[in-house]
């Protein structure tokens, strides 16, 4: 037989299945300074708002203000004039507020009030303080899934669920903490936390649309936009190791029954992206997981080399064939679109593979930051139209009893930076087959689903894992009890669960509690 060729994931990025009987077995830089620039500003209005105001040196300065309704009356009549007075001052006296501060951020500058309250921790043993809240989009209330959550000046982080849900776990030696939310396509927001936390919040994010004077495409070929961008990886990439912070889960669904669900913390010790040749090493600091399968279901599946998989998803790292220096043999690239992440603009960048080539291979979207060309995300999948010819594609072995039939194997991963190097943010795996054992009529749909997100870094610190605490390819998540126990993860950033998902969570331990009885 003559050597075949498929979409290449440096040969571990996909989930790998058990089945029993069968044995088969996912934000930007910002720049914050205390001090507001030191321009000075002239105004004279007679009887305008204070809203009006704020336009008027946002047109003398570049400079857009963001505050909440509840501390500043934009719609109250003053009398205003000043003549070459500093931004600072020109805002002291406008708003009359000694309890107001600010807070200049790229372009923006934010309008708060200080924090006069202590927060409160969560608990005696967790000594940070709890934020919850939703984000959606402003104009039709549709949830924003795996948007960024990031705390302002820190490495923290985390994302929303797929209902655009989160949950947040603030230090407490921050006394006015804000908050950067960001999501592809909308601009970000800013939003400063107020103690005391009562109740969760609602952060509506919009649409951002481009000016036409904005859009400049400096390059009209795709191919070379990409090739400049590969180019670039080692100096828009994170050059040197660092110690990472990772929250991790993993589900198995056999039709909507869910049957195995797995969430791990973990410590990634990461090498410098420019290395190929310097590995990734992981260990496992909490996890537990729980399980239902019944002793008559003979089809048990088991996720295995899931945590391995989700590093391997940082594309920049691990390059697929996509990635590689030779893309443009197997692929054919299409500029596609134009779009906005935070204060960025971002070149959309779709890729098919050639109609010639017969094996499995991928199509997606690479979404390329205009100035520095940094690959900021990426969703791609296997080609739906072949997935059928690889049918043990995710399988360690086979047996002629069961027949495989590949659904979807689609993933996403996105990028985020410190100090003007980026570095793997989140990463998500989704994988979908039918299932259907010898002389039966109906198939089972399994979905296998991943994820991962950086919630603590420390760039240049170079972590060692030793050999024997290292995750391997071969690990399988231990049980552990599980208990709906909201200080389980200490001070650790989680993704919070969807509500299907913590129903079947709930139905599980239900089932396991029936079972020990």
């Amino acid at each position: 037989m003559g050597n075949r060729s498929r979409g290449y994931l440096s040969g571990r990025l996909r989930p790998t299945l058990l089945l029993l009987m069968l044995s088969i077995l996912i934000s930007l830089p910002i720049r914050c300074q205390e001090s507001l620039p030191s321009v000075k500003v002239t105004v004279s209005s007679r009887n305008q708002t204070i809203n009006r105001v704020l336009d008027e040196i946002t047109l003398q300065t570049g400079y857009h203000f963001t505050y909440d309704a509840a501390i500043i009356n934009g719609r109250q009549k003053v009398q205003f004039r000043v003549t070459d007075l500093l931004l600072r001052k020109t805002l002291d006296s406008l708003l009359m507020d000694t309890q107001l501060d600010f807070r200049f951020i790229d372009k923006n500058i934010v309008i708060y009030r200080k924090n006069e309250i202590t927060p409160t921790p969560i608990s005696s043993t967790i000594n940070r303080a709890l934020l919850k809240g939703r984000v959606v989009e402003r104009r039709s209330g549709k949830p924003l899934s795996y948007a960024t959550i990031a705390l302002l000046e820190t490495s923290l982080g985390t994302i929303t669920n797929q209902q655009g849900e989160f949950s947040f776990k603030l230090p407490l030696d921050l006394p006015d903490p804000m908050m950067v939310i960001s999501f592809m396509g909308y601009k970000s927001q800013v939003f400063p936390v107020s103690y005391p936390i009562e109740e969760e919040l609602e952060i509506q994010l919009d649409k951002e649309l481009i000016p036409l004077q904005e859009v400049i495409i400096r390059y009209s070929d795709p191919v070379k936009l990409l090739q400049e961008a590969i180019s670039r990886i080692p100096i828009n990439y994170l050059d040197n190791h660092s110690t990472m912070t990772a929250f991790y889960r993993e589900s198995v669904k056999r039709n909507d029954h869910c049957m195995v669900y797995s969430e791990a913390v973990l410590k990634v010790a990461k090498g410098p992206y420019a290395s190929l040749s310097s590995s990734d090493h992981v260990s496992i600091m909490k996890r537990r997981k729980i399980s239902d399968v019944s002793r008559e279901d003979t089809v048990l599946i088991k996720l295995r080399s899931g945590i391995s998989t989700s590093l391997s998803l940082d594309v920049i790292k691990n390059r697929p064939d996509f990635l590689k220096d030779d893309f443009q043999t197997r692929y054919n690239l299409e500029f596609t679109d134009m779009m906005t992440y935070g204060d960025r603009l971002v070149y959309v960048i779709s890729f098919q593979q050639k109609d010639e080539i017969p094996d499995l291979m991928f199509k997606g979207q690479l979404y390329l930051d205009q100035e520095s060309l940094a690959v900021l995300a990426a969703d791609f999948e296997f080609n739906p139209d072949l997935l059928h010819k690889e049918p043990g594609l995710f399988l360690v072995s086979r047996s002629p009893k069961i027949h495989i039939h590949p659904v979807a194997a689609k993933y996403h991963v996105d990028y985020r930076s410190v100090k003007n190097r980026y570095y793997v943010s989140q990463v998500r795996a989704e994988v979908e087959m039918k299932v259907r054992k010898r002389r039966k009529w109906f198939s089972s749909r399994y979905k296998i689903s991943i994820e991962m997100a950086i919630t603590d870094l420390i760039p240049d610190q170079r972590l060692r894992i030793n050999f024997a605490d290292r995750v391997s390819r071969n690990i399988v998540m231990a049980d552990e009890p599980f208990q709906f126990d909201p200080q389980f993860w200490g001070v650790h950033n989680t993704i919070e669960p969807e509500t299907s998902l913590m129903e079947s969570i709930r139905k599980l331990v239900h089932n396991n509690q029936e079972i020990m009885e």
